[in-house]
């Protein structure tokens, strides 16, 4: 308890000596003589010594100003911008041309063949006037397109040559063929080529003393034909052949194979083959 009391009488003292500082100019100011103050004023002006200084009047109170009311003007319109529409610069097109359908056309059937044929050789009647020789072979035929074909034959021939003797020969020959019209029934064609063939020829009109002979030839060959359909797959043939070929053996010179009865001499010969047959295609 003594020490709140001690407290509080701290704070009375300081709160006295507070007040008389306070005190302590009023009282001065009552002191000084040149100063016109009110009666119980705190702050007193000075008086100067000219006179006193009158005080501006307040001005009158001016007459009211009557509101006018305010003219509410309409707002603006509303403008949109729109922006303007694109330049369109259309230029003339060509009309396609008119389209035509055209049938594909299948292409050509490529046919292979194998032809059988027989045929003759016509050389006249010979130096005893009985020359004739027969023949039968067999043909590969590649045709790739309906207007040509390559034919390779193999063939067999038989008889009594010019010079009248007994003969036998092998004939190989690679052809080409033509057809003029391949869209017909019967078809024309055209043919050439080129071959060589190998013969034995005996001389036994002596009756025992035979005498034999062997030649080598190479030749060219070209002739016309007629080929008739009898079906897709099955045709007949007839064709006529020129030949004229030489001999290629190394006794062509020793030996020649024509002497005439004045003493020429030649190696040289020619003759027409006729001949027909089948041809069978796939």
């Amino acid at each position: 308890m003594s020490t709140i009391f001690r407290l509080r009488a701290k704070r009375i003292a300081v709160s006295l000596s507070f007040a008389s500082a306070l005190a302590v100019p009023a009282i001065a100011h009552a002191d000084e003589p040149k100063k016109d103050c009110e009666p119980g004023s705190w702050f007193c002006g000075e008086t100067s010594s000219g006179g006193s200084k009158e005080l501006q009047p307040l001005p009158a109170e001016s007459a009211p100003v009557e509101a006018k009311p305010v003219e509410k003007t309409p707002p603006p319109p509303v403008v949109v911008y729109q922006p303007p529409p694109p330049t369109v610069v259309v230029q003339p097109r060509d009309a396609p041309p008119a389209y035509y359908y055209v049938p594909k056309k299948a292409p050509p059937k490529k046919e292979w063949g194998l032809n059988l044929h027989l045929g003759g050789a016509m050389m006249g009647k010979g130096r005893d006037g009985n020359a004739g020789m027969a023949m039968a072979g067999l043909g590969l035929r590649f045709r790739p397109i309906p207007q040509a074909a390559i034919e390779g034959d193999i063939d067999f021939a038989g008889g009594r040559d010019y010079n009248g003797y007994r003969r036998a020969e092998t004939a190989f020959t690679l052809n080409g063929l033509v057809f003029l019209n391949p869209k017909n029934t019967t078809q024309v064609y055209l043919l050439g080529g080129f071959g060589w063939s190998g013969a034995r020829a005996i001389d036994d009109r002596e009756g025992f003393d035979k005498v034999e002979y062997n030649y080598g030839y190479f030749g060219v060959q070209a002739g016309i034909g007629l080929e008739f359909r009898l079906s897709k797959v099955v045709a007949l043939n007839v064709d006529l052949r020129g030949l004229i070929r030489g001999r290629v053996d190394d006794h062509r010179r020793r030996h020649p194979e024509f002497v005439s009865g004045d003493g020429k001499s030649t190696n040289t010969s020619g003759a027409g083959l006729l001949q027909g047959g089948l041809t069978f295609y796939w």
